[in-house]
């Protein structure tokens, strides 16, 4: 498997982590969220404190963001979401059977709240942490 394994990008990281070490700050926590944004709060795991906005780096898709996209429909195409057959399948549309929106401004309004689970890092000053995202404990359906 190690030879499998000497060109792709974990190797490549492997060697990486040999040259500069490894420190105390290289692993995942999964924390709580407190207080929503803007004064945005987590309690990490095993943690007795709370940090708060000014120790905390957040990933953007977990804040109330504008992104540019196009949209394209295909009247009848097959779509594969991986754990549902979308519905309905032959008439999915009342309107246009291609119709293509190029450039379309979209505004995220989801942001994080008070409950959620959360996956951080520390960086390197152990002081700064990083929300990456949202941690989901999936049983299945």
């Amino acid at each position: 498997m190690a030879d499998r394994l000497e060109g792709s990008g974990f190797s490549q990281l492997r060697q990486v982590i040999a040259q500069v070490g490894r420190n105390d700050y290289d692993k995942f926590e999964l924390a709580t969220v407190t207080s929503p944004p803007p004064e945005l709060r987590i309690k990490i795991d095993n943690m007795s404190l709370e940090l708060d906005h000014a120790d905390l780096i957040v990933a953007q898709h977990l804040t109330r963001h504008t992104r540019i996209a196009t949209i394209t429909h295909e009247q009848g195409k097959e779509r594969d979401v991986g754990d549902i057959t979308p519905f309905p399948k032959d008439h999915d549309s009342d309107g246009d059977l291609h119709r293509k929106l190029s450039y379309i401004e979209f505004q995220f309004e989801d942001v994080l709240k008070p409950g959620d689970r959360v996956y951080v890092s520390s960086m390197n000053d152990g002081q700064t942490y990083v929300v990456h995202d949202k941690a989901v404990i999936y049983g299945g359906a």
